[in-house]
């Protein structure tokens, strides 16, 4: 199954379901109804596990200096992770009101950073910012998510070989 945020493809070829799921038009299957809460671009379902995708494309050739600065900005000063973990947070509500979650969740983002340097502190600013923020809590039997990670097109594609994610043509 194939999934598009923009120009960036990812193929999901053995999920059992995949949909986008911040879609804001009412009559598209992943619309969730609710445009104040914040969402991942993606929920994928394998035999096995959830995973909640979030796609940011700082690296697109199109990108224009002011939205590529801002993005720096908020990477710096923390706001950027706290939206991405905003996002795991309501999509994971979202889900579990619906009832959809059954399986250990996995929260993964692909991010069009060149420098992958920047890609473990991002990972772990973010995992900071989860419930039960790095707090060991007895009477949680389960995690919210089983790991949060941040990776670039070059690494999610070594990481991911079944789930190839590339540049695409914008229809």
């Amino acid at each position: 199954m194939k999934l598009r945020e923009r120009d960036l493809e990812i193929d999901f070829t053995d999920a059992i379901d995949a949909i986008v799921f911040d879609q804001m038009k009412a009559d598209q299957p992943g619309y969730h109804g609710i445009g104040q809460m914040h969402r991942v671009d993606f929920v994928v379902e394998l035999v096995g596990a959830i995973l909640f995708v979030e796609v940011k494309d700082p690296g697109n050739p199109r990108a224009q200096a002011g939205g590529l600065a801002k993005f720096h900005g908020e990477l710096q000063d923390g706001t950027l992770s706290n939206t991405f973990a905003e996002k795991f947070i309501d999509t994971f509500l979202y889900r579990w009101a619906e009832e959809r979650l059954d399986k250990p969740v996995h929260y993964i983002s692909l991010v069009t950073f060149e420098d992958s340097e920047l890609l473990p502190n991002f990972s772990d600013e973010i995992a900071k910012r989860l419930p039960p923020m790095g707090k060991a809590i007895p009477r949680w039997k389960r995690q919210l998510a089983e790991n949060c990670q941040v990776f670039n097109i070059e690494l999610w594609n070594a990481s991911f070989p079944k789930w190839p994610a590339a540049r695409v043509a914008k229809i």
